[in-house]
């Protein structure tokens, strides 16, 4: 039976699922196709030990926000699990149930974080739900990594992805076929003139506004399409420098409380890294949450939108 996904009721969320890291740590296999990971100088406990501290401030600042915050302690020891939005996402039809999807990962020991005990907590929360699995994709070395790979403007049904060795071509139009969005699919590179290893490094899309890192996009026919969505609808459309977006100023996501307030929530090193007047203007569009993480962005390459998987609303 085909389950019908877009449009979405909502764009942003106001429940959030977080994996509190056992272990974390630096994955050396990883760091290949993610040039933002570095392998500490320091005792693997004492990282793992503040990376744990960094999680808990971020999720403890969110509930402090009026966001409602999920959160899952791993027991596995999986250096990579603090960040959840790779391999599952949750989705809110305007018609049916809600739908889970899970996700092919390019990496042998990421694909140990997909368990059953976090779809379970998540079908509690949400109740009756669909799940469509895209594991199996694997075995064609076809790769996607969920909300990493995918930028979704969900009411417009527009998914955005560059492609890299952790989002393929033939896996993102699969997976835009199965849900009815519409593919937007571009090459991204660095300074280095190396794929950005995940797309919601270099942009963001909110309900009341994009974060877009446009000059990595170097073929202009490419950059002109994704301008003209980003812009189209209506967002405040806030651009990047590559500095910036090397300071995960790309990895941000938009919110809402439970009583319907915007929360944009970031990391300190992103929110140090905008501009006094790109910070003015998110100020005026909600709430602005950000703590320090330089732990988990470091080692692990990822920053806080990277830990976060939206639930929806309530």
């Amino acid at each position: 039976m085909e389950i019908q996904i877009v449009p979405e009721r909502f764009q942003t969320a106001n429940r959030v699922l977080m994996i509190r890291p056992k272990l974390f740590g630096f994955h050396a296999q990883a760091s290949h196709s993610n040039a933002f990971m570095n392998e500490p100088d320091r005792d693997s406990m004492e990282v793992a030990h503040k990376a744990q501290m960094e999680f808990d401030g971020l999720a403890q600042a969110l509930m402090d926000a009026g966001v409602g915050v999920l959160i899952h302690q791993d027991v596995q020891g999986l250096p990579d699990c603090v960040f959840p939005n790779n391999w599952v996402s949750c989705h809110q039809p305007v018609n049916g149930t809600p739908v889970l999807i899970t996700y092919p990962m390019c990496d042998q020991l990421r694909r140990l974080e997909r368990t059953d005990l976090v779809l379970e907590r998540l079908g509690s929360v949400l109740g009756e739900v669909d799940h469509i699995d895209f594991a199996d994709m694997e075995d064609d070395e076809e790769i996607l990594e969920g909300t990493g790979s995918l930028v979704l403007d969900r009411v417009k049904g527009n998914a955005f992805a560059c492609i890299s060795p952790r989002t393929t071509i033939c896996a993102f139009e699969a997976w835009c076929d199965e849900t009815g969005y519409e593919p937007i699919a571009f090459e991204a590179l660095d300074t280095d003139d190396q794929p950005i290893y995940h797309t919601n490094v270099m942009m963001s899309v909110g309900e009341h506004f994009s974060v877009v890192c446009a000059h990595t996009i170097r073929d202009a026919q490419d950059r002109a399409s994704v301008l003209e969505r980003l812009q189209a609808d209506g967002r405040l459309l806030i651009d990047i420098s590559s500095d910036q977006m090397n300071n995960f100023c790309g990895n941000i996501l938009e919110l809402q409380t439970t009583h319907g307030e915007t929360v944009i929530a970031m990391s300190s090193r992103a929110w140090g890294a905008f501009s006094v007047k790109q910070q003015s203007i998110f100020q005026d569009l909600g709430k602005v949450i950000h703590v320090p993480i330089p732990t988990i962005e470091n080692v692990g390459g990822g920053s806080v939108r990277c830990m976060i998987a939206e639930c929806g609303r309530v």
